[in-house]
């Protein structure tokens, strides 16, 4: 499921190390728990990858939106200084883009969005503060993007908490049997002669 090439194996051997299974039972116990472990993680980084992609969208929309406020206001002022110069709108209309005059500006702004929000994710301290600075000139925070991401609407995030639900409880009831297995061992002692 897009892992690291020979990172179940890693992650499995320990698991197998830690659980130390000894009879047979107790091998097929610990293995059901390795996988439900490992899907759980595997779950948590879609989860994790979701919210990621919906905190992306917003900042990208957020700065779309800004791109457009700033273009259609040096439109205005373009249109203000024709009319002044005694242009008139069909003057207007021969150099003015009527399809969409924005879109030129667009993929420059949802660039920027996108570079905004690398930044808002990074572990460099510098470029989240400035992110995150940027993102509340937008009249965002970056805290209420994260609230955004959770909410039950964004079905992608919702999928994998669900799912993590799940995989939890079955995760307690395997370890419940295989901690059972493991105290149902028989002690190893010494005969004592009588």
């Amino acid at each position: 499921m897009g892992e690291d090439p020979g990172s179940f194996e890693v992650f499995h051997d320990g698991m197998v190390q830690s659980l130390a299974p000894l009879t047979p039972y107790e091998c097929v116990i610990a293995e059901n728990l390795i996988s439900i472990e490992w899907e759980i993680f595997q779950h948590r980084r879609m989860r994790d990858a979701a919210v990621r992609k919906s905190i992306r969208n917003a900042i990208c929309a957020a700065a779309i939106a800004r791109g457009k406020k700033a273009y259609e206001t040096t439109q205005q002022e373009a249109w203000d200084e024709h009319v002044e110069a005694g242009g008139t709108e069909d003057d207007w209309q021969d150099w003015y883009e009527w399809d969409d005059p924005f879109l030129g500006e667009k993929e420059t702004s949802r660039n920027a969005g996108l570079e905004l929000a690398r930044k808002a994710v990074s572990t460099d301290p510098e470029d989240y503060a400035a992110a995150c600075a940027e993102i509340e000139a937008m009249g965002l925070t970056f805290i209420d993007l994260m609230g955004e991401a959770y909410q039950p609407r964004n079905w992608q995030v919702k999928e994998h908490e669900d799912k993590l639900k799940e995989l939890e409880r079955r995760r307690r009831e395997v370890k419940r049997d295989f901690d059972g297995l493991q105290n149902a061992r028989p002690f190893e002692g010494e005969v004592i002669e009588g």
